[in-house]
């Protein structure tokens, strides 16, 4: 049953933009093959992760879920998430400073070590979410980082500009990798696919992007929407592309083909996020209208709609396990919901 888990008010001093969530497993829980894989990448890699090693050292030795927030209020914040099934509760954990303007986007790699938050003050930066240590800071000026998110490896982060562009950045000392140019207007929410082989970028035009990782080439461009593409994600298997903008609706595109797959439209207002469930039966949207809404993806309609912000909601998304979904809203509050799998 869709229920309210857990409701925290004031939790930023303005409002909440940015949230993700952290899963951490200790290392010798995890699957021996994911080791295994490792030790077949090349010799840069394998020197990153000994590097990586070396920071856990400090980590848990029990398997950890955490949500990270962004507000307003210049702070970046580590909340770590406790309980099971329908019982559960936020409790804190870091208040991160160090961003002298508004955080706007938080994003937290699939190892759940490591947060990235990108600010108003043209920087990035990057923290150890266990131990609240900021590990790098990236200068990203003169103009402002907009979304920011980690590759699916783990070893880049990305960001949009207001200059039509996408840089990528090294996690490991925060040297800048690439630029890919959109050759457009301000890149206003980035994706990476989960297969690592494509990042898609939403411009406040209503133009899509969508760039092939390994060459750095212009792969589509879509004219998508009317107005602003407030967030853009890949489906879990990387076949699809969901988008969501100030017109109010939500489009799914094939990712090779460009083809468009339906429009979908249920919220009065502008939709500011989307995010799909890893378990890919769901996909769940938030929206100026106050609203999260869980979307059945086979059928392609709203199965439920929380009403329980009262101002609009800036962000919302799945926990790892498919089963929460939490959102932060201009009203302050972080909720986790349970959605049933």
């Amino acid at each position: 049953m869709f229920s309210l888990l857990h409701k925290r008010e004031n939790s930023h001093s303005e409002g909440i933009w940015a949230c993700a969530w952290g899963h951490y497993i200790p290392k010798e829980k995890s699957k021996e093959s994911t080791s295994e894989d490792k030790e077949q990448e090349n010799g840069e890699e394998n020197k990153e992760n000994e590097e990586n090693e070396r920071d856990r050292d400090n980590l848990p030795d029990t398997e950890q879920r955490y949500v990270v927030s962004g507000g307003l209020d210049d702070l970046v914040k580590v909340w770590r998430w406790t309980g099971d099934g329908v019982e559960g509760e936020l409790s804190a954990m870091h208040t991160l400073e160090g961003h002298s303007l508004g955080v706007i986007s938080v994003d937290v790699n699939a190892e759940g070590t490591m947060a990235a938050s990108s600010s108003l003050d043209s920087t990035i930066r990057l923290w150890n979410i266990h131990s609240g240590e900021q590990l790098q800071t990236i200068d990203c000026g003169p103009v402002e980082a907009w979304s920011v998110v980690f590759s699916p490896d783990g070893n880049h982060v990305a960001s949009g500009n207001h200059a039509g562009k996408i840089n990528v950045y090294a996690v490991d000392g925060g040297r800048h990798v690439t630029t890919l140019d959109t050759r457009g207007r301000f890149t206003y929410s980035v994706a990476y696919s989960r297969d690592g082989k494509y990042v898609a970028s939403g411009a406040i035009d209503g133009f899509i992007n969508v760039f092939d990782v390994e060459s750095g080439k212009l792969v589509h461009t879509l004219e998508g929407h009317a107005m602003t593409i407030r967030s853009i994600t890949f489906s879990p298997d990387s076949q699809l592309l969901l988008t969501a903008a100030d017109d109010g609706h939500m489009k799914i595109y094939d990712v090779k083909s460009s083809h468009l797959a339906c429009t979908l439209s249920g919220h009065g207002s502008w939709v500011l996020s989307v995010d799909f469930a890893p378990d890919k039966m769901h996909f769940v949207s938030s929206s100026s209208d106050h609203t999260v809404k869980v979307w059945d993806f086979a059928q392609r309609n709203c199965v439920h709609t929380f009403k329980d912000h009262h101002d609009q909601v800036w962000c919302a998304k799945y926990s790892q396990d498919s089963s929460k979904i939490v959102s932060v809203s201009e009203d302050k509050s972080i909720i986790v919901f349970n959605s049933p799998v």
